[in-house]
């Protein structure tokens, strides 16, 4: 059984990591920080737009699900512009879940908000488990136009596990990866070599990776790893952000 996620509620109604001693999100600026970091730096929308019949499947591998606002931001621009023939596969990674009560809690947030994601709630609300009985999960979402993936484990174990599970062929690995765990100062356990190491081996030439992280042990472990990083200007607060891209073959 997975150890769920201990939240401090603040009178503003923000979740507070008891585990990392940090934020989820901020309801001034987590949406249009979510837009910028990961879809921006990603270049999505507009890879889900240039899906062409060799690839129907576009996949995004994330650390740190949290509260899924990444998920269903992405979710969101996925059914306004990929094809009705193509299927978003979003793997996600996160060691202490929201249990329901808290996920729902979380969501009442989000609608209030960001009423956009209203609908996106709603789906992963009523699919979402009311226990999670094992450390993976499948759900299949929006009549199969997204699978979601929940791997219930330590982000570099996960990813290890995860290795085999795709095959030689360079369509089946990843896309574009979000790294959203919390910092390395409030959890370093996640951002170690052995975690870069095998997203370079889940990821293919033009993969793209992005993080809030400025740390220069994410910046230089990733490149070690294989992908061409570059120093971002952040959003709001945060000076500078990570975006990246994988450009040779493992």
């Amino acid at each position: 059984m997975p150890q769920y996620a201990k939240i401090h509620w603040l009178e503003s109604g923000e979740p507070f990591s008891e585990q990392f001693q940090d934020f989820y999100f901020s309801t001034d600026g987590g949406f249009q920080e979510t837009e910028y970091v990961f879809l921006k730096q990603n270049n999505l929308p507009q890879a889900f737009i240039d899906l062409t019949d060799k690839q129907q499947i576009f996949r995004i591998a994330e650390t740190g699900f949290g509260t899924g606002l990444n998920f269903l931001i992405t979710a969101m621009h996925w059914l306004q512009t990929s094809s009705l023939n193509s299927t978003l596969e979003y793997t996600s990674i996160e060691k202490y879940p929201l249990n329901k009560v808290d996920l729902i809690q979380v969501f009442s947030i989000f609608n209030k908000n960001w009423p956009q994601l209203s609908l996106y709630c709603e789906e992963l609300q009523a699919h979402y488990p009311v226990e999670f009985k094992n450390n993976q999960i499948q759900l299949d979402l929006f009549n199969g136009r997204i699978i979601l993936n929940l791997l219930i484990e330590d982000a570099s174990s996960a990813l290890k596990n995860l290795s085999p599970s795709l095959t030689d062929q360079q369509s089946n690995k990843i896309d574009a990866w979000y790294l959203d765990g919390f910092s390395p100062a409030k959890n370093p356990d996640m951002w170690n070599q052995d975690l870069f190491n095998s997203i370079t081996k889940l990821s293919k030439p033009g993969t793209t990776i992005s993080t809030f992280s400025s740390a220069g042990i994410v910046r230089r472990g990733l490149q070690e790893a294989g992908f061409n990083m570059t120093k971002v200007p952040g959003l709001g607060k945060k000076r500078e952000i990570l975006s990246g891209i994988k450009l040779t073959s493992n």
